[in-house]
């Protein structure tokens, strides 16, 4: 499902874009193109951002990874694990026992004792106190020796979010049941994610021998992914090298080992190891994906590599994708638009280049274009039928998206009610059109579809989306205690869902209740440390409050470092600088954020800085851009108001 509305980059407001999919063309071909191949595995994956956060941590995340090592062969060359969904993961990994598990278990009378801690345990877990249930268990283990106490003390500690507890869990039953796949597997994962990879090397080497040649290439992109979310990067490098020694015969290995070492910041290593690959193989396309990420000129040397391999077999169709995603990479639009066009040529039957060409059209917003590929793809696709790779629904939002650009609101509807409920965009299509509703004044039929979608979305991710988009409506309705509440119940449901608290947060700005506010994103920003708008909305509500400045300039400096183009970032650091006094510094962030992205709030705060600089006149002209994008802005005109300004 695509992204319902994007959040606001900070507390000023609540900016939607009432369309069911963003259009980013380089992020779409992977859904465009899903062949599920290699290249699917080591290109960046877009992950969605109205997901409920999973409950475990990363650490957990990665222990699966290390158990697809042993993946079945018909799934060898799909995508590495997805995050692992909530305690079904601990439950997972620790229920993964073979009858190796039960061999040689010790002699030990199971007591009243033993009997009663366990139940005393379990009971403490049932009252949400993990600690004591966890020592319960470890003691147990050590004392009777049984790996099955180890294991429960292991799965607790997954749960609880503690890998060092895990660790030294996994290490006992590994210890107390040596011939146990399972133990062995999570004992070798959370030394990598503890650190410890002179211990982990030779327990991943053993479980590396054990993969038939058919499952290798899966088990080493399944290994990086685990390396890679560990603490010792460089040290992940080496481990990998250690690991492939025997495998570098594989364009994959050398690949592996460039995203390591690019995640370890070494960009030199990485192109050293990406032409190795291709050395072994030329027309390698994850190589020439990857090379093309670390710069410019390897870029034009990945782009060169793929155009003479199209050129030598001009009917591959995977080898043309890739040229295209480098070609718009590089910003070659009309290079990229020729291969999908050649695409269709090769193969009339092949009906994902026309929704790539629709893509590229909507970009460049030359919707009459783009409206004819997709009306071609959704009728091809209606005679195929829905299915995992051809889906009628994707054009239809995207036509949906055409009208509503075009402020044709009803023509969108009548797009979106072709999305039937066997399509993967239904529940996008059923709140876009809520959404749409509401834009038109109609806000409880809207909310109306949204509690008939819920009995029709069972999936909690459906669900978290569509409280989102219910309390967005009611935000943009200014109705911001409901919104609140509405959230309120969703955060019950998924406590550390990212979108919901920042969504909160928003609800709780307008409220003027800034310390829930406060405490909603600096708990978002635990969730995700590397949350550049979490970090930007709080620095920009202490701005705006003219509160803490000097902390207001760290947390918008910290979300800069992150994304450092972004124009609303750049705008809150603007109005930063102009807090703290530094007005020059200030007008030049804030031009070049309206230069980025011209937007209403942005060009108020550039006025604001303008006119009390003295520069009255460019000051009305920002202010007359910015209503120009949106009439009824109420940033830009309270700013006016406060400046008694008429007609500018």
């Amino acid at each position: 499902m695509g992204l319902l509305f994007t959040p606001p980059n900070r507390a000023a407001g609540m900016l939607r874009v009432i369309v069911a999919t963003r259009v980013t063309i380089i992020g779409n071909l992977a859904r465009i193109f899903m062949d599920f191949s290699f290249a699917d595995l080591l290109t960046k994956r877009s992950m969605p951002q109205n997901l409920p956060t999973r409950a475990l941590t990363r650490f957990s995340a990665a222990m699966l990874a290390a158990f697809s090592l042993t993946i079945s062969g018909a799934h060898a060359q799909q995508q590495p694990p997805a995050d692992p969904d909530d305690d079904s993961v601990a439950t997972t990994v620790v229920s993964s026992a073979t009858t190796d598990d039960t061999k040689n278990l010790p002699d030990v009378e199971l007591t009243g004792e033993i009997m009663f801690q366990v139940l005393a345990a379990e009971i403490a877990l049932q009252r949400s106190e993990p600690a004591p249930a966890y020592q319960t268990y470890i003691a147990l283990a050590r004392e009777t020796k049984d790996p099955r106490m180890a294991q429960r003390a292991a799965e607790i500690a997954l749960r609880a979010q503690s890998p060092a507890d895990a660790l030294a869990a996994a290490r006992l039953w590994h210890e107390f049941a040596p011939s146990s796949t399972g133990a062995a597997q999570l004992d070798a994962s959370l030394l990598v994610l503890n650190g410890k990879l002179d211990d982990a090397q030779p327990l991943l080497a053993a479980q590396l021998a054990t993969i038939p040649e058919e499952q290798r290439t899966s088990a080493i992109v399944s290994l990086q992914l685990l390396i890679s979310r560990g603490p010792d990067r460089q040290g992940g490098v080496k481990l990998l090298k250690n690991l492939l020694q025997n495998d570098m015969q594989r364009p994959e290995s050398s690949v592996v080992i460039a995203r390591q070492q690019l995640i370890a910041g070494d960009q030199s290593g990485a192109r050293e190891s990406l032409e190795q690959a291709l050395k072994v193989k030329p027309d390698f396309e994850p190589a020439a994906l990857l090379l093309a990420q670390i710069g410019p000129q390897e870029r034009k040397e990945a782009i060169a590599l793929m155009e003479k391999a199209v050129a030598a077999n001009p009917t591959a169709r995977s080898l043309r994708t890739t040229l295209a995603q480098l070609y718009l990479a590089d910003d070659q639009i009309e290079n990229a638009r020729k291969q999908f066009q050649a695409m269709r040529q090769n193969d009339p039957n092949d009906l994902a280049p026309l929704l790539a060409l629709a893509l590229i059209d909507l970009q460049q917003k030359q919707y009459d274009e783009a409206s004819t590929y997709l009306q071609q793809y959704a009728a091809g696709a209606e005679k195929q039928g829905t299915s995992l790779r051809i889906d009628a629904g994707q054009a239809y939002i995207y036509l949906a998206e055409i009208e509503i650009n075009r402020k044709n609101f009803p023509a969108a509807l009548k797009w979106l009610d072709k999305v039937n409920d066997a399509s993967p965009e239904f529940v996008s299509a059923r709140i876009t059109r809520a959404q749409v509703m509401a834009q038109q004044g109609d806000i409880n039929g809207a909310r109306k579809v949204l509690t008939a979608l819920q009995a029709q979305a069972p999936d909690p991710r459906d669900q978290a989306a569509i409280a989102r988009a219910d309390a967005g409506m009611l935000f943009d309705a200014k109705r911001y205690a409901e919104s609140r509440s509405r959230l309120d119940g969703a955060l019950t449901q998924f406590p550390n869902d990212p979108d919901l608290l920042y969504d909160r947060a928003m609800s709780e700005e307008k409220l003027a209740d800034y310390p829930a506010m406060e405490t909603d994103l600096r708990r978002l920003i635990s969730v995700q440390p590397n949350n550049a708008n979490a970090y930007n909305a709080l620095g920009y509500s202490l701005a705006d409050r003219n509160e803490r400045l000097a902390e207001a300039e760290k947390l918008v400096e910290r979300a800069s470092a992150l994304s450092p183009t972004d124009a609303f970032i750049m705008d809150s650091l603007g109005w930063v600088k102009y807090r703290q006094g530094d007005k020059d510094q200030a007008i030049s962030l804030l031009r070049r954020a309206y230069q980025i992205q011209p937007n209403a709030e942005i060009g108020a705060h550039l006025g604001e800085v303008l006119w009390v600089t003295g520069h009255q006149d460019e000051a009305r002209q920002a202010w007359h851009d910015a209503l120009k994008l949106e009439p009824d802005n109420e940033t830009v005109l309270n700013t006016i108001k406060h400046f008694d300004v008429s007609n500018p």
